[in-house]
């Protein structure tokens, strides 16, 4: 019987950890990563919680001053969007459940995004925090695949011109070779030998 009481105990403390364990843990934040993104492409980022009482939900950036993106009251689900992301970012679901939706990116927006979710503790009337694990945003100017699209390319193209001219330089070489052989060959002439004779006048008039 005293096995069994102690069993019991230790049956009724580890339900309370586990419960406990799972109310430290109701804030969840999906995807870990979103990179190799063109500019002006769209990312998702989802927030839930199963917990009570929860006030307000805000989607904030870690490393660019600690910015407030997009608040969400739950009490009216009255959304408020910072003026520097009005027309690209928005926000859809209920409560406990949203997705923030983020467009038209550039690479100023890469940064580290997390959901801080308020929530009013009954007991001592004061708000409480609960921040869940970032989300991060690494935004490209190209594709690397483009890029690597691009570099074959070039190296084709730089083949091609190496090719071309070298095929062209023979080409002149022989044109110039053929161009001397012509011009020797025509110019030649052998000497020839002349024998002139010299009369003089005295003579002349006896050869006559």
């Amino acid at each position: 019987m005293e096995s069994l009481h102690w069993i019991y105990l230790l049956g009724f403390f580890s339900i309370q950890a586990v419960c406990s364990w799972s109310e430290q843990n109701l804030v969840l934040q999906s995807p870990k990563a979103i990179s190799l993104m063109k500019v002006n492409s769209t990312a998702n980022i989802r927030c839930y919680s199963t917990m009570h009482n929860l006030v307000g939900l805000y989607l904030k950036r870690r490393f660019y001053g600690n910015t407030d993106i997009i608040y969400v009251s739950l009490s009216n689900m009255k959304i408020n969007i910072n003026k520097m992301y009005q027309h690209r970012h928005s926000v859809t679901g209920q409560c406990c459940d949203f997705t923030f939706h983020l467009s038209q990116l550039t690479v100023e927006d890469s940064d580290s995004y997390y959901c801080n979710w308020t929530q009013i503790n009954t007991q001592k009337m004061d708000a409480v925090t609960y921040q869940s694990e970032d989300t991060i945003i690494i935004v490209r100017e190209r594709d690397p695949k483009e890029d690597c699209k691009r570099n074959v390319t070039m190296y084709r193209i730089l083949i091609l011109l190496g090719f071309t001219g070298l095929v062209i330089i023979v080409c002149v070489l022989i044109g110039v070779m053929l161009w001397c052989c012509t011009r020797t060959k025509r110019t030649y002439s052998p000497k020839r030998s002349h024998n002139q004779f010299c009369i003089c006048p005295r003579h002349s008039a006896s050869l006559l």
